[in-house]
């Protein structure tokens, strides 16, 4: 479900605790709790973002979840929403920036109002999710944006020494871009360069640098389609494909921030992989 999906997505930024012994107090909204540590700061107004460290265990106190520091993301204060998504999402109003906090609820009303999907066969209906959760920053959005882009840029710098090492030591003679890309044409094809909204059809072989391979069109023998510049396939695709024309093939190295990120894309593509596309402009559909 939406919910349950983002609340699997929510950021651990590195607050390891443990449970400590005091009783469980009731809080108004009726789930129990009690705190672990708590922060000097304040609780998030509505539109802010807030960085979470979570677990959550069973009754048997066995981990279900645990979120990972490799993996950051946020969530946005909305009391209205909180207050109508069950006990999980009213316990992140006491929450200040600072505080750890366990929190006790029902498995059955967890599922029910909070993740609004069935109990999974493995948790006893009966039991109850302990959750640990601490709130390790607080911010605006604009602040969010502005430590994105900034650790995005440290990426690209730390992608691109990593691409031109290995282009060193293969000998390989590429040309660049401002966004970082390097790209190698071996044919640059005939006719005009495909536009924005143009519909592409594209081969391809996609690895990373030591070669893993994670994707190509060819072994399903069928190019892929897509409207060019419209964020359907990765920036650092994008941006390659439209150096060609038709007929045009390119090995294209791409920087992480120009790929899947810091998130990665299954268990081929880690977070922050450097990948290697060799392409093939198979046609051009002109838009209308």
């Amino acid at each position: 479900s939406k919910a349950l999906n983002t609340i699997m997505a929510i950021v651990v930024v590195g607050m390891i605790f443990g449970c400590q012994s005091d009783e469980f107090q009731i809080s108004e909204d009726g789930y129990q709790y009690k705190y672990i540590t708590k922060g000097t700061g304040e609780v998030p107004k509505e539109g802010e973002i807030v960085v979470y460290n979570m677990k959550y265990m069973n009754e048997k106190d066995s981990v279900i979840f645990e979120t990972t520091s490799d993996m950051p993301a946020t969530i946005q204060c909305n009391m209205q929403q909180w207050d109508n998504t069950g006990a999980l999402y009213k316990a992140f109003k006491i929450i200040k920036e600072g505080d750890s906090i366990l929190i006790k609820i029902p498995t059955k009303s967890l599922f029910a109002e909070s993740f609004r999907s069935p109990v999974p066969p493995f948790l006893d209906t009966l039991g109850n999710i302990t959750f640990c959760i601490g709130a390790s920053k607080i911010m605006t959005q604009e602040e969010m944006q502005a430590e994105a882009k900034s650790k995005s840029k440290e990426q690209l710098d730390k992608d691109v020494d990593i691409i031109e090492d290995f282009l060193k030591e293969n000998n390989i003679a590429a040309q660049s871009t401002e966004s970082g890309l390097r790209y190698v044409i071996e044919n640059q094809g005939t006719g005009e360069y495909p536009l924005p909204g143009d519909n592409v059809k594209v081969h391809y072989t996609g690895t990373l640098l030591d070669g893993t391979k994670v994707d190509s069109s060819y072994d399903r023998n069928e190019p892929l389609s897509f409207p060019l510049g419209r964020r359907q396939v990765i920036p650092g695709r994008d941006e390659g494909i439209a150096l060609l024309k038709k007929g045009g093939k390119a090995t294209l190295y791409i920087p992480s921030p120009l790929a899947y990120g810091p998130r990665g894309a299954g268990a081929a593509i880690k977070p922050n992989s450097v990948l290697k596309f060799d392409v093939e402009l198979v046609d051009i559909e002109k838009a209308n």
